[in-house]
């Protein structure tokens, strides 16, 4: 397991520590200058693409560092359906991150394992299970296109139940990203997709 500590104040990792000890798994904390350079030094007004870059790239470096070769990422079907709908609402372009992407620069490849479920279920399981759950003390947090296009799904959403589950078909049947059930994993320039 490998934790970024971006720098954030009143971010703490110690119960996810206390977690993967008690399980015997192996934990790596990297310590990356991330809130120093989006919020104090650039002073960023959309601080999320340079973040999520920074972040990235620290992460990357770490697996490679650490002599992973895959990376699995949390990313769940409704930040899909929300990447997708960020792209087409604030870019004008059908897109998302992939299942599954090789980084030809690291060597890394990224899985997504948990894409099928819904964020609800794995909430339900993180509760059910007694898992920490880290608030982001991000001063953005709450306060990004991200979360307005989360409000936005979930308000149609309730009008249309199972709106969420058709975005994600749609993907798979139109094979975005590499979302088919026959799809290639995509190239790592794909990785831009998911900035939002």
């Amino acid at each position: 397991a490998i934790t970024l500590e971006t720098g954030t104040p009143g971010q703490s990792f110690d119960e996810v520590a206390e977690l993967c000890r008690r399980l015997d798994v192996p934990y790596t904390r990297i310590q990356t200058p991330v809130y120093q350079i989006v919020f104090e030094e650039r002073k960023e007004k959309n601080p999320c693409s340079l973040c999520a870059k920074l972040r990235r790239g620290a992460l990357y470096n770490a697996a490679g560092e650490l002599g992973c070769n895959t990376v699995a990422l949390g990313h769940h079907l409704d930040d899909a359906a929300e990447t997708l709908m960020l792209n087409l609402f604030f870019e004008g372009r059908v897109g998302c991150f992939s299942p599954v992407t090789h980084l030809s620069r690291t060597g890394v490849k990224l899985i997504r394992p948990m894409l099928y479920l819904p964020e609800k279920d794995i909430r339900y399981f993180a509760a059910k299970a007694t898992l920490p759950v880290i608030k982001s003390p991000c001063p953005a947090d709450g306060n990004t296109e991200r979360e307005e296009m989360k409000r936005l799904l979930g308000d149609l959403e309730r009008k249309h139940r199972g709106l969420r589950h058709r975005i994600f078909g749609a993907m798979q049947r139109g094979n975005i990203s590499g979302f088919g059930l026959s799809a290639e994993p995509v190239s790592p320039e794909e990785e831009s997709d998911e900035s939002q």
